[in-house]
């Protein structure tokens, strides 16, 4: 790899944020700020973009329809899948509808995060903020009026909580202006209220004429927000990852920065959540083949003496990208993306987790992995999925320092006419070292089908900072009309 920024000085540099107040956002949008027509119609036409050749993926999803086999005894289960799950996880907390489609967006692209009082959601479009103790309680505010831009389309959003400063920060990716302007924003809030005033910080991403950036994933260590990206260039084709991190110090106090932008990194870097204050912070890639691209990041918080290096290659069993998923009463699939890592890892001691979706035997389901950083091997890996004929993928995963982990997926399963679950699993580690997460427990089943095509690029599960022995999670539905909704839900352990 090359460090672009320490090589040939690339830069990103932004100005004091503006602030804005939750009533300035609701005010705004209620004097109709939205993008024109013509950008919003831009929005609504973006489709996916795999970092391998776009003709390449379509040959690649269609050479694995229907090349089904026997996926437990593939995946080596030594019990029966369609059991009750082996850990104690359970609902606990709310379940409710979270967002729907209001702007003809699609995929929703849903996420978002727990605070102590409140939930934050994030879809392509809105931000909607619950409190967790009343989920009716909630205000609803454009991506537009959130961040005060109108230009473009906003995409590709994402929350998370940091509960040591107790702050928000929320991100979102617009179109492109101009050749040379594409803008990305992050937002943080001044307290722990997602309902009071935030800092914005306005980003040209554009380092290349043309370039184009997708697909931003948001993490962060004990001292900096780390945001990824992949970059594709004016033709389509796929430059690089690319990556850069802030100091917390003048994100939070609402200070201008200049910061390396680190390029030439693997397709889709996720980075982590880090629970501790580990030195080193670790990105991941799945870069296809038998092995796992690992990074380290240090001194992230200092832009003259940050240093990433690797990858370092981490050997797993060999993975492919997965089949999209048969939905009941129709031929319409969803697409289940390209085997890449949709959401940031968690980072706890010497461990860092990971999901993704790959092919198993001609059937899409999520595999996890627990990678040792400190020796860059694969601890346990394993599939897990809800039945022997089900399609299972937009898995997100998340832990707490103690090494208990949560996931949710989604689920279609046409021979039982089930369609899309929103679902759910967990293991106590209190009950061992060898994790089993199938079949886990459906939260909620759509009533029909989609007709969209795009599903959501990814989900989230996050840890509650009041009790680390829950969770909450957000995942997309379908609603009666076909179209797209989300769920939030509450989960943990029963002891």
């Amino acid at each position: 790899m090359k460090h672009s920024a320490i090589e040939i000085g690339t830069q990103l540099e932004a100005a004091a944020p503006q602030l804005r107040t939750v009533e300035t956002m609701l005010h705004d949008m209620e004097n109709n700020a939205a993008p024109d027509a013509r950008a919003v119609a831009q929005g609504k036409s973006k489709p996916f973009l795999p970092t391998m050749p776009a003709a390449e993926y379509e040959e690649l999803k269609t050479t694995l329809r229907d090349r089904m086999a026997d996926k437990r005894v593939e995946a080596e289960a030594d019990a029966e899948m369609e059991a009750l799950p082996r850990a104690p996880i359970v609902l606990v907390g709310p379940n409710f509808a979270g967002a729907t489609d209001v702007d003809g967006l699609i995929p929703p692209d849903t996420h978002g995060a727990v605070g102590h009082d409140h939930f934050v959601e994030v879809t392509n479009s809105h931000i909607d903020i619950f409190v967790r103790t009343n989920p009716s309680q909630r205000t609803s505010i454009s991506l537009a009026a959130f961040f005060g831009y109108t230009t473009r389309v906003l995409f590709d959003p994402r929350a998370v909580y940091d509960s040591v400063w107790n702050r928000w920060v929320v991100t979102a990716d617009a179109f492109q202006e101009s050749s040379t302007r594409q803008l990305f924003f992050v937002a943080i809030s001044t307290t722990s209220n997602p309902l009071g005033s935030y800092f914005i910080y306005a980003l040209n991403v554009t380092f290349n004429a043309g370039d184009f950036w997708d697909y931003p994933q948001l993490g962060y260590d004990q001292d900096s927000v780390i945001i990824t990206a992949n970059v594709f260039t004016a033709s389509g084709g796929f430059r690089d990852a690319e990556m850069f991190a802030v100091a917390k110090a003048r994100l939070y106090n609402g200070l201008g920065f200049s910061v390396p932008v680190f390029t030439g990194l693997r397709a889709t870097l996720a980075p982590p959540i880090v629970l501790d204050q580990n030195a080193r912070t670790y990105l991941i890639a799945a870069s296809g083949g038998s092995a796992l691209s690992l990074y380290t990041l240090t001194n992230s918080s200092r832009p003259n003496a940050i240093q990433l290096t690797g990858p370092v290659s981490v050997a797993v069993p060999a993975y492919t990208a997965p089949p999209d998923a048969p939905q009941p009463g129709t031929s319409t699939r969803l697409d289940t993306l390209d085997g890449r890592f949709v959401n940031a890892s968690t980072q706890t001691g010497d461990f860092l987790w990971q999901v993704h979706t790959v092919n198993l035997v001609g059937y899409a389901a999520p595999k996890f992995y627990q990678i040792n950083t400190a020796t860059s091997s694969l601890v346990q890996s394993a599939f897990f999925f809800g039945t022997s004929t089900s399609f299972d993928f937009n898995a997100s995963i998340a832990a707490n320092s103690a090494n208990d982990i949560y996931v949710t997926w989604t689920l279609t399963d046409p021979p039982r006419g089930i369609n899309a679950q929103v679902r759910f699993s967990g293991f106590d580690h209190n009950n061992g070292t060898a994790y089993s997460l199938s079949p886990g427990i459906a939260a909620f089943t759509s009533p029909t089908f989609f007709t969209g095509g795009r599903w959501g690029d990814y989900s989230a599960v996050t840890v509650d900072p009041r009790n680390t022995r829950r969770a909450w999670l957000v995942n997309e539905d379908i609603l009666t009309n076909h179209d797209w909704g989300s769920r939030i839900v509450g989960i943990g352990f029963a002891s």
